[in-house]
């Protein structure tokens, strides 16, 4: 029979200890370039195939000249040409001018042959009838002119690996005719809520069960964070049940997550299933972490398993400082580059006198303070299962062992979660 111990690993053992027993790395998978590749992370460094402008353009709306035809004009003395043509965007076929000769042209129209100035509209003056252009002031030859691949020359690296595809990345793709691209291919994370207590239909909550809210949330943050989350259902306290769905998530999935019956002293079902698994099994038996500190991590089959805790601030906590790493780690993000914002704690903070040599996770509120023109964090807190914790906070300070408290008007670094500080993966509705 399994029995647990109480003794703690540190998190960075853990982890360190998870990631020697497991095989699962990061894959690559072929995307379209359109909106559906936006938040994915290029696979490959990506260079330009073409020069951008691919060819000298205007960037005014005016007239493409010759810079021999406007010397000397001005408002009193306009120099007068005969416009034979308008450029269209894109056209490349443009009839080549000649002394005396221009052509109307938009902003980004490529200039027609032998033209080297661009005289802006608000210097000039068009005769639709005759279809004559009046000058009225002269410009330095090559003014206005955007030369081929002055913004872009082909060859050039544009994206290294890594890079976090955004809107106008993909439309500089577009515009290079790219239409495919390698990227990190998304981890498919298992989650198993456990528990005989629970349901997910909410009129049984008044018939004592509980309802399943921590399996959405951390179904949430998975796709948040990169993941695609593979909800398995509820599972009941059943040695037989647990074996089927873990050895089921194994099977299909990258990533396992447990939630619940996680506990110190007594009888864990979920551990006792694991290490009857296959070896290693249980790798840490709770982790220096306040709360989630009967956090578990184990290996099977060469695949990550961790068993969150059932209260909500032990299962976010064991999902930031472990599976969010992982996720992170399988879409080629780094672990050190978490969006975060810099601000002023509210209130003196003290970590609980048991816990002080763990990690703690303080989580905050940010505002803006008008007054002094600077961020601040307001501490939330309360008991681990209190979702109103959660609710009132939109953001975390990872606080290390060596930390015990946080004196008020200290500077904090609040780090910002996708899916829990704001809705999306921009951080423009925190405040």
């Amino acid at each position: 029979m399994y029995k647990e111990s109480t003794s703690y690993s540190s998190i960075r053992t853990a982890f360190f200890e998870l990631r020697k027993n497991i095989s699962v790395q990061p894959k690559i998978e072929i995307v379209n370039t359109n909106h559906k590749s936006l938040g994915r992370i290029l696979y490959n460094a990506i260079n330009s195939t073409v020069n951008i402008p691919l060819y000298d353009s205007s960037h005014m709306d005016g007239f493409a000249v010759l810079y021999d035809d406007i010397k000397g004009a001005s408002n009193l003395k306009p120099i007068i040409l005969k416009v034979i043509s308008e450029v269209k965007l894109g056209n490349t076929k443009c009839e080549p001018l000649e002394p005396g000769q221009a052509a109307r042209i938009p902003t980004g129209g490529y200039l027609p042959p032998k033209s080297d100035t661009i005289v802006p509209i608000e210097y000039s003056q068009f005769n639709k009838i005759d279809r004559s252009v009046k000058i009225f002031s002269e410009f330095p030859k090559g003014s206005f002119i955007s030369l081929a691949g002055k913004d872009i020359t082909k060859n050039k690296l544009i994206f290294k690996k890594g890079h976090l595809l955004r809107i106008q990345d993909i439309s500089l793709l577009n515009s290079m005719k790219i239409k495919k691209l390698n990227v990190y291919k998304k981890p498919k994370v298992a989650i198993i809520p456990t528990g005989s207590e629970l349901t997910n239909d909410i009129d049984e909550v008044a018939y004592g069960k509980i309802l399943n809210t921590n399996g959405q949330i951390i179904s949430t943050l998975i796709e948040a964070s990169g993941g695609i989350p593979v909800d398995l259902g509820i599972t009941s306290d059943n040695v037989k049940m647990i074996k089927s769905k873990i050895n089921n998530a194994l099977s299909q999935n990258d990533i396992v997550l447990t939630i619940g019956g996680s506990s110190v002293g007594h009888k864990d079902l979920i551990a006792e299933t694991i290490n009857s698994m296959g070896k290693p099994g249980i790798l840490a038996h709770g982790i220096k972490l306040d709360r989630g500190r009967v956090t578990k991590i184990a290996a099977v089959k060469s695949k990550p398993i961790i068993i969150l805790p059932g209260p909500i601030q032990g299962a976010i906590n064991a999902f930031i400082v472990l599976a969010l790493p992982l996720i992170r780690s399988l879409i080629g993000l780094s672990h050190n580059n978490y969006v975060f914002i810099n601000a002023k704690i509210t209130d003196n903070w003290k970590a609980r006198k048991k816990f002080q040599n763990f990690v703690k996770i303080l989580y905050v509120r940010l505002s803006y303070s008008k007054t002094n023109n600077s961020i601040k964090a307001e501490p939330i807190t309360g008991e681990t299962s209190n979702m109103t914790v959660m609710t009132r906070a939109n953001g975390y300070v990872l606080v290390s062992e060596k930390i015990t408290k946080i004196e008020k008007e200290n500077n904090v670094q609040v780090n910002l979660l996708p899916g829990f500080s704001f809705a999306s993966s921009n951080p423009i509705d925190f405040l």
